[in-house]
């Protein structure tokens, strides 16, 4: 008589794991995608700088400015969050309730204690500036007898230029500039006295929050295009029978794709950041004046010629010139 053994309990496979997000081609083109509506907001905040912005238009600037970074930083922050959570949902609903959360109050927080703690006499000096920023595109302006730019400055450049000079000339006394080639005087006649207090942080807001926005959005959005790009080629590695290369780098990606492209900015140069009105006389100004908005028209003077082509083609091409007013 022979007894069988009891049979072994049927074993349940194990579920694979959900893929993560970076390793699917739909998530990589979210991040392109959304790289390329940041740099042709970024388009559309230099064309807005051809007239002084209302309060309306200022509001769309800074409405439009903390959505699209605030996305920014929630893609970058999803990806890092989806590797460690056990629930997508959850990661998604974390990171995007940090990043909007934090750039809609920081960009806010920024340009309120700017324009709160700065002097009387600061204000008036930005109305000025924002009437000769046509001069320094134009590269028709010198500062102390040193030239700003050239005359035949690319509009890559001269539309960044007008729009930051008046933020980068802040710390500068007015007497300092000189435009000998049209006629313009650094004697500015005083002020009427109807211009309001409201007027005043009006014009300093239009001086100020160009280079705060166009700062975040296009530090945000070339990170996100340089992941993208990243993820993209790792799945073209994989494809191609290449798995070793894409493990290997996986876990360095973004450091490497984020150097690559903001090496790549930071190494831009042009007629008016190789003047010598700008290296030896305007640069030491603004960095001594503010350091924060130093930081922000620094990076933003290199930044935007250098990826203006890319800015322009996705904005008039991909957007159709969406105009960014709030809605």
């Amino acid at each position: 008589m022979f007894i069988k053994d009891n049979p072994s309990p049927m074993t349940q496979p194990k579920p694979n794991p959900p893929v993560s997000l970076q390793d699917q081609a739909w998530f990589a083109g979210v991040l392109v995608l959304y790289a390329l509506v940041e740099l042709s907001f970024n388009h559309r905040m230099l064309e807005l700088t051809d007239v002084v912005l209302s309060n309306s238009d200022l509001d769309g600037v800074q409405f439009w400015g903390r959505i699209i970074a605030g996305f920014g930083l929630s893609m970058l922050l999803l990806r890092w969050l989806d590797l460690r959570m056990a629930r997508r949902w959850q990661a998604v609903l974390l990171s995007f309730a940090m990043g909007m959360t934090l750039m809609w109050h920081f960009q806010k927080m920024v340009i309120d204690h700017l324009v709160d703690s700065a002097p009387q006499a600061e204000k008036q000096l930005s109305v000025y500036l924002l009437n000769i920023a046509d001069l320094s595109a134009q590269g028709q302006l010198r500062i102390k007898g040193e030239p700003l730019g050239t005359t035949n400055m690319p509009t890559s450049v001269r539309e960044a230029v007008k729009t930051l000079f008046p933020a980068a000339a802040l710390g500068t006394p007015l007497a300092d500039f000189e435009a000998p080639a049209s006629g313009w005087v650094a004697q500015a006649p005083a002020l009427p006295t109807s211009v309001s207090p409201e007027m005043l942080d009006n014009a300093y807001r239009n001086t100020i929050t160009p280079p705060i926005a166009l700062g975040l959005s296009s530090f945000f959005g070339l990170l996100n295009l340089a992941q993208g790009l990243g993820l993209l080629v790792l799945l073209v590695l994989r494809r191609q029978g290449h798995p070793k290369w894409a493990a290997g780098l996986r876990k360095h990606l973004l450091v490497l794709t984020a150097a690559v492209t903001l090496g790549l900015t930071a190494m831009h140069h042009d007629d008016f950041i190789d003047s010598a009105g700008y290296t030896l006389q305007l640069s030491p100004h603004m960095w001594q004046h503010n350091t924060v908005l130093a930081i922000f028209i620094a990076w933003n003077l290199r930044a935007e010629p250098a990826w203006y082509g890319l800015s322009d083609w996705a904005h008039h091409q991909l957007l159709r010139g969406f105009l960014f007013a709030k809605l």
